[in-house]
């Protein structure tokens, strides 16, 4: 690009004058030119020859560390420093929905959760499910099966009122003699506690719409009720709520980077060589001339 600061001698030049200042001209064009060659600016004290030498000046405008920890740290930021404004918004945008998603639905995932255990709570007892599998050993199993205890003072929770352990060891054994029972059921207010007695049929005795009178010797064909299948759908909802959480927190992971990467990409592009030329012309018409050329290093 070319821009003539566009002043000029007024008249002409004589013969005489104009074979002095084409000497001079070309003794100006070969230090030019060996001026560059060197890279080192000279400053003659005399303006022709100062005004016409090469001058190259390099712009680092944005420092680029700067702009990728400001993006690392607050998408979008880096590309405000650069001057990216778009960009920019797009990135805090972004940022900002996916915190709020992440805050609802971990929220949402909560509350759903309260609600499937206290529905659990409510419909699924152990002393229920330790009483079917009594019945179930008194009626298959050898003298030396493992009856569970069970505490008769209903003021207890169902929970109190067993051995967890005896209750574990019965598990074991009827796994053994039909091979229907693959877990043993962790204590009371575990997280795998609220998942196994929703997902694996050998806790189906333990729902209050289970019928009771149902002790197959087979125990693979216990069948979920219909209290069962709420309470699997009711727990998925919790987990859906959480997936979405954990998804939208990878999103601000995710982002915090790529504002990082796009920033550190910006401030280099932005930060190329810039080149600058000012030197004289002569024009046969109309006399001295100076140009002032700009470069860009792509």
């Amino acid at each position: 690009m070319v821009v003539n600061l566009g002043f000029t001698s007024g008249s002409y030049l004589s013969l005489t004058r104009l074979n002095n200042f084409m000497r001079c001209f070309i003794s100006i064009l070969i230090l030019s030119t060996a001026l560059k060659a060197q890279d080192i600016p000279v400053r003659t004290g005399d303006i022709s020859l100062d005004f016409s030498s090469a001058k190259v000046v390099e712009r680092g405008k944005y420092s680029v560390l700067k702009a990728g920890l400001m993006s690392g740290l607050i998408p979008g930021s880096g590309q405000i420093y650069t001057g990216s404004y778009l960009k920019s918004a797009l990135f805090f945008i972004a940022e900002i929905a996916s915190w709020s998603a992440y805050f609802v639905y971990s929220k949402k995932g909560d509350e759903q959760t309260r609600k499937f255990k206290q529905y659990a709570d409510e419909n699924w007892s152990v002393v229920r499910y330790t009483m079917w599998m009594n019945e179930w050993m008194e009626k298959y199993g050898t003298p030396d099966a493992p009856i569970v205890q069970i505490d008769q003072n209903e003021s207890l929770k169902p929970w109190q009122r067993v051995d967890w352990s005896k209750l574990n060891e019965a598990e074991r054994y009827i796994s053994r003699l039909s091979g229907g029972f693959s877990h043993t059921l962790p204590y009371y207010g575990e997280q795998q506690y609220y998942e196994l007695i929703g997902k694996y049929h050998q806790y189906a005795p333990g729902w209050n719409d289970f019928d009771s009178g149902f002790v197959p010797e087979d125990v693979r064909l216990l069948q979920p009720t219909e209290k069962f299948k709420f309470y699997s759908l009711e727990r998925g909802k919790a987990n859906d709520f959480y997936s979405i959480a954990s998804t939208s927190l990878f999103i601000v992971v995710a982002n915090h980077v790529l504002s990082a990467i796009d920033a550190v990409v910006d401030a280099a592009v932005k930060n190329k060589k810039i080149k600058t030329k000012a030197e004289f012309g002569y024009d046969f018409n109309f006399g001295l001339r100076a140009n002032l050329k700009l470069s860009v290093d792509f």
